[in-house]
């Protein structure tokens, strides 16, 4: 491998070049609004593949601002990028061939101590306008704090530093991967005319990178038309739930009832419409895909009348009592049978196909196809359930991502309204659907966008392994799968690739997930899978849930009074207790909590709503028969009760809590 590495190479001077930036604004600004959803946009003119997948189908190209964006050319140094700070002892530049994702160079950055080094490269950027930033990134013996990440900073005019945005960033090893597959994206704030493209590190450690891409998003319209009883409504709004990338996207209905809301960003395909005017109903659109420089059309129908007036929100607690008992460990002689029959009745329903469990979906079969080809012994339940774990965890994005080391938590710059966990547990996003089963994506389509929450990846995960023979159950966002050695019987085996994905992106690690838990506190005793909510809901509509949270106690007398009084005064406030920290490896009682909104628009002529919440049923969890709830609005109870389901041969009992509504007097 040959490595030219840098000495006392240029210094990085912004203000030197602004007048130049300025200069090119204008025009690369047009070209790239013209070009940026071309499918053969990639090529900057260097040999560079410099485009990026911005569809989440692998078919939509965005084009690159930067020059040499695969590192390909130069002399001394790579074209178009500049180190800094300047070489010092310590900080060492490569400019490298042998390790590169595409052609034969990449850069790097090596530090010895916790100095700072970069490759960076100014590119013109339009005030107002999403950017997409993303690239393959290595890395290698990065100590905490030190770190390695792709980072935006926004300048003016005068070279003046308008917003820094660090991307989620990395330490331990790593070879290459892309950051990120499902395209984080940002907004160019007000008085921008300038970005830096940095690959940051902080040491000690190196970081390697290659193939960055940093370019407008690609946008397209979504338009249609609003009607009441067959005649054209004018002046309805119709808005775009929520600000995306701090932009709110509106339009007013003409006098035919037409609108369009134009430049909205490719993203998930999970844009939500609202279209309102004063005397109707409010309806709502999900699932809505916005197409790369296409039309995207979503008519509303809209009845006369007023709206509820008031959200409808639901919380449950329930008690159990938790026996610690050792996980099981994973055997390396279990076997996968050659025939279904040879598993226990009791397992052989976790192989069937369900409608969100799809096994059988062509997609689904030929990836577990894919993935077994990989597998030296195709008969170990080991090896076969963990390369579907590496291949999901290496693949599919915990879909929005964010790093709660960074200042801001969920509230980041590449902050994505489209995706999932903004949607699910902000408390300001909002989902679309009948119910959770209802919104979430199904295998075949998590494939396609590359990214999904805790609850898309176990039923990614249950169908692979299904459809390769082994029996998966999903609770959640999690899931067990079975093994069993011959002749010595079989057990139940935790699986998280949200875990395993969020190590790996962020360390390198592969492991956390696999097999390295206890039983899951609640399993489905049919095929489908077990939610940690679920309503009746008729129609689809607007909701958003809190991620279900809990509260532990000593098991003890004192510890289970202190339960019931938290329950007891949660039942009345609808406020939860902490709790108290129990140490690992001991008995614990355990109020399991859960909480969903639902807004009332689309309710339609229903009346009656029955949510309900699952109820702790795993060997090692003992149901303490106290339940809870809390709403906003008690007048509308009607009644409360246990559902105990069974399936024979099946070992256990499914239960859920439920709580029935009468929605009358909110919706009339």
């Amino acid at each position: 491998m040959k490595k030219r590495l840098l000495g006392g190479g240029p210094v990085f001077q912004p203000a030197l070049i602004v007048l130049a930036m300025m200069l090119a604004l204008v025009a690369a600004s047009a070209a790239c609004h013209d070009s940026a959803t071309g499918a053969d946009a990639g090529a900057d003119g260097n040999g560079d593949d410099a485009g990026v997948d911005a569809g989440g189908d692998g078919n939509v190209q965005a084009a690159n601002l930067l020059c040499n964006p695969g590192f390909e050319e130069g002399e001394s140094v790579p074209e178009c990028w500049d180190p800094f700070p300047p070489p010092a002892p310590g900080v060492t530049y490569g400019w490298e061939e042998g390790p590169a994702q595409n052609g034969s160079r990449s850069v790097s950055v090596a530090i010895a101590d916790q100095q700072f080094g970069m490759w960076q490269q100014l590119v013109p950027v339009a005030a107002g306008r999403v950017y997409l930033l993303a690239g393959h990134v290595g890395f290698e013996d990065i100590v905490p704090p030190g770190r390695c990440n792709l980072q935006i900073v926004f300048r003016d005019d005068q070279g003046q530093l308008v917003q820094m945005i660090n991307y989620p960033h990395h330490d331990g090893k790593r070879t290459f991967e892309l950051d990120f597959p499902t395209n984080l994206k940002v907004r160019a704030p007000q008085g921008a005319v300038q970005a830096e493209v940095n690959l940051f590190l902080q040491g000690p450690g190196q970081a390697t990178f290659d193939d960055i891409f940093f370019g407008p998003a690609p946008l397209g319209t979504i338009a249609g038309t609003v009607t009441s009883g067959g005649s054209p409504l004018q002046d309805a709004l119709v808005t775009i739930a929520g600000e995306h990338w701090n932009e709110s996207y509106r339009a007013l209905t003409d006098s035919a009832g037409r609108y369009e809301i134009s430049d909205v960003p490719v993203a998930f395909p999970r844009y939500i419409l609202v279209a309102s005017k004063e005397g109707y109903k409010t309806r709502t659109q999900g699932r809505v895909e916005v197409l790369a420089d296409g039309v995207t059309n979503v008519d509303f129908q809209l009845d006369p009348g007023t709206d509820p007036a008031d959200d409808l929100q639901v919380k449950s607690g329930t008690l159990s009592l938790v026996r610690f008992t050792e996980p099981p460990l994973l055997p390396q002689q279990a076997v996968i049978p050659a025939e279904a029959s040879d598993y226990p009745e009791s397992v052989r329903v976790y192989l069937a196909a369900d409608e969100t469990i799809e096994s059988d979906h062509p997609d689904v079969v030929a990836l577990a196809g894919q993935i077994l080809s990989s597998v030296e012994n195709k008969t170990s339940t080991h090896d076969v359930a963990w390369a579907v774990y590496e291949w999901v965890s290496r693949n599919i994005d915990h879909d929005g991502v964010y790093d709660i080391r960074e200042q801001g938590g969920l509230d980041q710059p590449f902050k994505d309204e489209t995706s999932g966990i903004w949607q699910t547990i902000s408390g300001r996003g909002w989902c679309w659907g009948r119910n959770m089963l209802d919104w979430t994506y199904q295998p075949h389509e998590l494939l396609r966008v590359k990214g999904g929450i805790c609850v898309e990846h176990a039923l990614l995960v249950s169908a692979l392994l299904r459809a390769l023979n082994i029996p998966a159950r999903a609770f959640s966002g999690a899931l067990e799968f079975y093994a069993q050695v011959p002749g010595q019987g079989g057990a139940w085996f935790h699986m998280s690739t949200t875990g395993g994905r969020t190590a790996y992106r962020e360390h390198g690690e592969l492991g956390p997930g696999f097999a390295d838990g206890g039983p899951l506190r609640s399993f489905p005793v049919t095929a489908g899978p077990m939610m940690h909510e679920d309503w009746n809901a008729a129609r689809p509509g607007l909701w958003h849930e809190r991620h279900p949270w809990g509260a532990e106690y000593f098991a003890t007398q004192e510890g289970l009074d202190q339960a019931l009084a938290d329950l007891e005064n949660f039942a009345q406030t609808g406020q939860a207790a902490p709790g108290r920290q129990v140490p690992p490896g001991q008995d614990r009682y355990a109020i399991n909590y859960r909480d969903i909104t639902l807004r009332l628009f689309d309710i339609g002529e229903q009346r009656l709503l029955d949510v309900r919440f699952p109820i702790g049923n795993a060997a090692d969890t003992v149901w303490q028969q106290h339940d809870a709830y809390w709403t906003n609005h008690p007048e509308c109870v009607t009644r409360t009760w246990v559902e105990e389901k069974g399936n024979p041969p099946v070992d256990g009992t499914e239960r859920w809590f439920h709580i029935e509504f009468d929605l009358t007097s909110l919706v009339e």
